[in-house]
């Protein structure tokens, strides 16, 4: 008889239209820019959100967490 093991609850990615669901519960926002910097190509002054809200590169992932990587908007024009 087999035990059923209970879901593994995944934390969503995304940058731009680039979306993954992984197990990253426990890792800081910076390890997982430094797992996927080059995977989604998310440059380091990306702002970070987790559910909605910027968060720091030391915050600690949960499980159902949702990561999203924003790149910075740029600036049209010379600045005078």
């Amino acid at each position: 008889m087999q035990t059923m093991q209970p879901p593994i609850e995944t934390t969503k990615v995304i940058y731009g239209v680039n979306e993954l669901d992984l197990d990253l519960a426990g890792k800081t926002v910076h390890g997982i820019w430094k797992a996927l910097e080059q995977v989604f190509n998310i440059p380091r002054d990306a702002a970070v959100t987790v559910n909605g809200a910027r968060v720091e590169d030391d915050y600690l992932v949960r499980p159902g967490d949702e990561i999203e990587f924003q790149k910075q908007a740029g600036v049209k024009g010379l600045a005078a």
